[in-house]
């Protein structure tokens, strides 16, 4: 049988220097479409003019998008890496040593899939995009094969070539963790992704009728519609807009939910210790993330999602990706389910249940401060609207800003209802005062260090910042207003040697 680090890389010869699918031809422009619509634009205005001088820029543009890259870029995998080489005037060397490799990433929009191509991106573990090595347009069978090869790093190399040569391998079935349901569609509207997308369109939408002089010629059209509209009553119209507005937000969140999230699935591969994700309609996406780089599980219930009680779950990593989405918006209690396998801790007593234990409340300190806050917030607000209405203070305005101050000072209280901090055997709990609810479930072995600050107004209330230090996600997690006693409690408790000569110095 063959065994998995013995795969072939390439079908020619290892070691060789080959060059992209001629696909790429076709594949590159549409792929930069978006930043090339600006450009595109501007040539088809240019060309009422000279029709001539527009084709000529047109194949300019063309050949400068895809030919060229494809001329130019060689990649070449071995033993030891895969390299990819590209540029013109200024030469690029792209190497993943693949002792190194932590991540391998395929992705295949509409334009790869009906041309058999898929885009593989290699993650060597650092956080900067040079630490990523992209194979833009590879046949889809060698991307799979990619795909399943350089996923060894070298310690399970290692523990391979140990083995017997004649040895047989048996490879275990992936284990699924987590599979998209059709009922988790009921979250999709309240992800506000539809209204961003609706905006965004919106805004492409004016500049092209502003470019087209759209808008002077449209004018008489509108001002028709606007004389039929006299006669209907304004809280009618107020309603069916509200309505449309909500309705095209809602069919874009779903339609975008099932574009994203279409065949979710996330795996478990326990020969070479990875978790697989795949998903995605049009555009298709298999992520390949080493369990090695997992630090800890991030949830995230968005404000109207928490009425029907929804979740989104990361992981905190270490290398490029350090956010990782792990299961999209669903169920909670199906986000605790995932992170506590995530975690290999399917007998509970550890992350599952440090996603939903109680954390301990911050000090009076931390309530004055987000009441305060919440209440000075409230009343800014207010007194730059009455400002920019510059009209009389009648009591009208007068209750708008009381009940704008009101409304301001209650979410001051849902982001301290929020706040907390929680220590366990093998994590650091933190929830940050945000609106959204977000609990961080950070690995408090993988602690590097700790930093405290205290603004002129926390050390009025007797509180300060501790951050704790991590190489993965955000790379500093902050349990804020928390009073120096419960902060010194903390470092000592999660990182005894590391604090106690700063704390025998300063006892306080």
């Amino acid at each position: 049988m063959t065994r998995p680090d013995q795969a072939v890389d390439h079908p020619d010869a290892p070691g060789q220097w080959h060059r992209l699918s001629p696909w790429m031809i076709a594949v590159k422009p549409i792929e930069q479409l978006p930043q090339l619509i600006p450009l595109l634009i501007a040539i088809v205005f240019a060309g009422r003019g000279a029709p001539d001088l527009a084709i000529i820029i047109g194949i300019v543009v063309v050949a400068l998008v895809s030919v060229v890259p494809w001329l130019v870029t060689r990649y070449q995998v071995t033993d030891e890496h895969v390299r990819v080489r590209s540029g013109v005037l200024t030469r690029k060397v792209a190497t993943a040593r693949r002792d190194r490799i932590r991540s391998v990433d395929l992705t295949a929009s509409p334009a790869h899939r009906i041309v058999g191509l898929t885009k593989v991106r290699i993650g060597t573990g650092g956080d900067k995009e040079s630490s990523v090595v992209e194979l833009n347009a590879i046949p889809t069978a060698e991307a799979n094969l990619l795909h399943g090869n350089l996923m060894a790093t070298a310690t399970r190399i290692t523990a391979r070539d140990a083995e017997p040569e004649d040895a047989p391998v048996e490879m275990t079935p992936p284990q699924e963790l987590a599979r998209l349901q059709r009922s988790w569609l009921r979250y999709s509207p309240f992800s506000l992704t539809g209204f961003a997308a609706a905006a965004a369109i919106g805004g492409l939408a004016a500049q092209v009728a502003n470019e087209a002089d759209l808008y002077e010629r449209g004018a008489s059209v509108v001002s028709d519609v606007g004389d039929r509209l006299q006669g209907v009553p304004v809280a009618l119209l107020v309603v069916v807009t509200v309505v449309a507005v909500l309705a095209i937000g809602v069919a874009l969140s779903v339609g975008g939910y099932l574009f994203s999230y279409w065949n979710f699935t996330l795996t478990r591969n326990l020969d070479d210790g990875t978790l697989r994700i795949r998903r995605g309609l049009l555009t298709t996406n298999a992520t390949s993330l080493d369990e090695n780089r997992i630090r800890g599980v991030h949830t995230h219930e968005p404000v109207l999602m928490r009425p029907l009680r929804g979740a989104r779950l990361y992981a905190i990593a270490t290398g490029h990706d350090k956010h990782p989405l792990l299961l999209p918006p669903a169920p909670a209690s199906e986000v605790v389910r995932v992170g506590r396998l995530v975690a290999h801790d399917d007998f509970g007593g550890g992350v599952g249940d440090e996603l939903t234990m109680p954390l301990r409340r911050h000090g009076p300190g931390a309530w004055s401060r987000r009441i305060t806050r919440g209440l000075w917030a409230g009343v800014i607000v207010a007194a730059v609207a009455a400002v920019l209405v510059a009209g009389p203070l009648t009591w009208p305005w007068l209750v708008l800003g009381i009940l704008i101050a009101a409304t301001s000072t209650m979410l001051g209280v849902v982001r301290y209802n929020h706040l907390g901090v929680g220590l366990t055997e093998r994590s650091v709990v933190i929830s940050p005062p945000r609106i959204a609810r977000h609990r961080y479930v950070v690995d408090r072995a993988r602690t590097v260090g700790w930093a405290s600050r205290a603004s002129f107004f926390q050390r009025r209330r007797g509180v300060e910042t501790l951050s704790l230090a991590t190489a993965a996600g955000s790379e500093s997690y902050a349990m804020v207003d928390l009073e120096p006693a419960a902060s010194t409690g903390v470092m000592r408790a999660v990182s005894p040697d590391l604090v106690a000569p700063f704390l025998e110095r300063n006892p306080e």
